[in-house]
């Protein structure tokens, strides 16, 4: 019995083993065909797709068609926006899908699926696959020309004109440097060249100020000519001279100076004074010459009497002082000046004998010679021979010089004097020795050919206190023949 449970034993566990092997058969079989199944999915799978770890131009494209391996490139083409800057903040922008751009690729991505081997995927499985596939971007330029015509930069309000420099009109500074405007006009060919070359690389701005793609001025501030016609105006507009006629000054300055400027459109500089300054000259001789002017003068008998005659007061030298006038312009001096005077006067204004002068009384036959507003010497005098028609000449007139120990020289006579102090022309001041008395009506018959003839010692002191220049005030007064003037009176009575 023992034997028999043994045998039994021993065949119960070889059928074990036998379903085992069977099960283990069956499993590997179905393994097998599981496999089999993933083997064929999977090269089925990757009949149109991209092995895992497969890179084109640097993108994952692991697992996908060449469709969407072709999207996922060619996304950023799609993105893709230029950005334009420009001056006073203009800004516009043109995108790719405005102008239709997209990628054509050398070689089309189905080649590199079908150049996969589905079945062979899994040697592949987990290595790397890299692929640089050359591209071209395409656009419609059509569509490109109709963005750029619209672009704000090209529109009137913005596209400005630049502006030259240039010289202002005189003004209190003088001339002065007026800058260029840059403005903002584009170059059109110059920016839609740029604006292509920058779509066809994908570039994503442009500046165009760095791009110089604008107008520029002709004439910049740095310009030579400009410069130098600038300089050459402000120096002559720079000058100022200043007169001073007492408590009254003329000034000839830019304000006037500027009306001779021109400058041509090529700054060209035309300085024509000339006629000005002789104006400006003449206005100064007819405003303050009193040459022979009619002068109102108070007497030192009271009365207020018209002076009219002679030769005494300022007389301006116009074309002499043209001439200064000009060099002084050229070189752009800034000076107070003295006119060039033929002849000057004691003080400018409408008293120009001042407190310093002789007054000669035909009439009374009387004279007074005040300095600095004292009388220093008062006498009778003989004056020019009425009857022989050598009447002295009334008028105001300036003492010429004086001379001691002269010879009066005339056509009967040659007359040696002391003192010589001439005041019109031939005719002056002078001591007459030979007579023995002066004054009364002496003068109306025995009188002299026109001189005033003094005594010795009168003479003498009006040769020691008398200067060239001293107003000889000559007149005649009726009512005064025998009219005395009081010591107290005797003095300045202007």
């Amino acid at each position: 019995m023992a034997a028999k449970r043994r045998k039994y034993k021993g065949r119960r566990k070889a059928g074990k083993k036998r379903l085992l092997k069977r099960i283990l058969i069956a499993l590997l079989v179905i393994m097998l065909v599981l496999l089999c199944f993933l083997y064929l999915f999977v090269a089925y799978y990757y009949r149109d797709r991209f092995y895992s770890n497969t890179y084109i131009n640097g993108i994952n494209v692991s697992n996908m068609t060449f469709e969407e391996a072709e999207s996922l490139i060619s996304s950023e083409v799609r993105a893709y926006v230029l950005s334009l800057e420009g001056r006073n903040g203009v800004f516009d922008t043109i995108s790719g899908k405005s102008i239709n751009m997209h990628t054509v690729y050398s070689k089309n991505l189905v080649e590199i699926i079908e150049e996969q081997n589905a079945f062979g995927w899994p040697a592949d499985l987990f290595n790397k696959h890299i692929y640089v596939v050359d591209t071209m971007l395409a656009y419609d330029e059509e569509l490109l020309k109709e963005e750029f015509e619209r672009l704000a930069f090209l529109q009137e309000e913005n596209n400005i004109a630049p502006v030259n420099a240039s010289i202002s009109e005189y003004g209190d500074n003088g001339y002065e440097l007026i800058p260029e405007q840059p403005g903002a006009k584009i170059i059109k060919d110059k920016l839609y060249q740029a604006v292509k070359e920058a779509v066809e690389i994908m570039k994503p701005k442009l500046l165009l100020e760095e791009l110089d793609c604008y107008e520029k001025p002709e004439i910049t501030s740095e310009y030579p000519p400009l410069v130098q016609a600038l300089e050459e105006m402000n120096k002559y507009a720079g000058s100022k001279i200043t007169y001073e006629f007492g408590n009254k000054v003329e000034v000839l300055d830019g304000s006037l100076i500027s009306q001779w400027i021109s400058v041509s459109d090529d700054f060209v500089v035309s300085f024509r004074p000339e006629e000005g300054i002789k104006q400006f000259v003449d206005y100064i001789g007819k405003t303050y010459n009193t040459f022979g002017k009619t002068r109102t003068f108070k007497t030192s008998y009271g009365d207020v009497i018209k002076v009219s005659g002679g030769d005494y007061g300022w007389w301006l030298n116009r074309p002499k002082e043209a001439e200064e006038l000009l060099e002084l312009i050229k070189s752009g001096t800034v000076v107070r000046k003295e006119p060039v005077y033929y002849q000057t006067a004691q003080q400018y204004g409408d008293d120009d004998i001042g407190d310093t002068y002789v007054e000669v009384n035909l009439t009374a036959q009387h004279l007074f010679f005040y300095k600095e507003g004292k009388l220093v010497v008062e006498s009778d005098f003989v004056s020019g021979n009425l009857a022989k028609n050598y009447g002295t000449p009334t008028g105001t007139y300036p003492v010429q010089y004086k001379q001691r120990n002269a010879v009066l020289v005339g056509e009967d006579y040659q007359t040696p004097v002391k003192y010589w102090m001439p005041f019109n022309r031939n005719i002056g001041f002078h001591d007459a020795t030979w007579r023995k008395e002066f004054g009364k009506d002496i003068y109306k018959t025995k009188g002299s050919h026109g001189c005033i003839n003094m005594p010795l010692e009168a003479a003498e002191k009006m040769y020691q206190e008398i200067q060239r220049g001293v107003a000889v005030i000559v007149y005649e007064l009726p009512g005064t023949e025998n009219y005395e003037v009081k010591k107290d009176e005797r003095s300045k009575k202007k």
